[in-house]
């Protein structure tokens, strides 16, 4: 094997690029150097070749000849940089939508200590300053989530391929129905002058809400993955690994114990506040139990080191 397949083994699992082909070239010629010096003392080329490769080791634990430092810059600046997909007017679109939400969120609070302000009419009591507060936030937010939404998805990161833009203004559309919904729903609520103002308030989810979340599960459940070859390998390498420290060892044991505890106390505390105060409220032991569940677990799904 020659340095140059040696370094390519080293490398065969980044996506090539030309800083980390200069840094191969680099690091190639650091190979080349030590083997040629260790020739002309008198060993044999064979026996400098196993010699510098050895003392090369792993490339994530590059020594200080090596420069550990520059090999990290190189791995940041190739998976971890970001900025390099973003030009000028995608950054623009992402701070007018940022701008929009926040104007919405500003301009909202502002009508709404208007409207209950000491200098308001005498009308404005009760629930006016909430029809005045969503009926600003409305229009703001739903066009501020649907820029950020769409920029989002359409997006190329370190990690992921950007979403095609037919599919992503789809999910846009279920984000506007959504983000509507929840805003007019107060809005109905509050300016209804009928006897039962929660009609208005429910009646928005049957043409907006119950259809924007319907084509949002459709996506969702449609989705493919648009991982990078060597993020979806790190995932799956990252998923197996935890899987075997979870069934494997006392860990699951442990695992196993506090599950159970935290289900059995939930059970007792479901039942004994059911017969004490009442079912009406005794179910949101189960709501603790779940987060508590999930604070356990990840304690137990610490983070898996290379």
């Amino acid at each position: 094997m020659t340095t140059k397949e040696f370094i390519q083994s080293l490398f065969r699992d980044y996506e090539e690029t030309g800083r980390l082909k200069d840094f191969m070239e680099e690091l190639q010629s650091n190979l080349d150097d030590r083997i040629a010096s260790l020739v002309k003392k008198g060993m044999p080329e064979n026996e400098a070749f196993a010699k510098t490769t050895a003392e090369l080791g792993d490339i994530t634990a590059l020594a200080d000849e090596m420069s550990l430092k520059r090999r990290q810059e190189v791995y940041r600046d190739v998976y971890m940089g970001i900025r390099r997909y973003m030009k000028a007017p995608r950054v623009i679109a992402y701070v007018f939508s940022g701008a929009v939400l926040a104007f919405g969120i500003i301009s909202a609070a502002l009508a709404y200590f208007a409207t209950r302000g000491e200098y308001a009419p005498s009308w404005a009591a009760g629930s006016e300053e909430l029809v005045s507060l969503f009926g600003v936030l409305m229009p703001f937010t739903t066009l501020g989530v649907a820029g950020l939404v769409l920029l989002g998805l359409t997006q190329e990161t370190a990690a992921m391929y950007p979403m095609k833009k037919k599919r992503a203004l789809w999910y846009t559309l279920a984000a506007v129905l959504i983000t509507f919904t929840l805003t007019m729903m107060p809005l109905g609520y509050f300016a209804t002058t009928e006897n039962i103002p929660q009609l208005g308030a429910i009646g928005l989810l049957v043409p907006f809400g119950l259809p924007g979340a319907s084509l949002l599960a459709f996506l969702i459940l449609t989705e493919k993955s648009r991982l990078k070859p060597w993020m979806r390998d790190r995932v799956t390498e990252n998923l197996k690994k935890e899987y075997e420290q979870m069934i494997s060892g006392p860990a699951a044991a442990r695992f196993a114990l506090f599950s159970g505890a935290i289900w059995t106390a939930a059970a007792g505390c479901f039942l004994l506040f059911g017969f004490l105060a009442g079912f009406r409220y005794s179910w949101t032991a189960f709501i603790f139990a779940v987060a508590l569940q999930l604070a356990v677990q990840g304690a137990f799904h610490r983070p898996l080191r290379r």
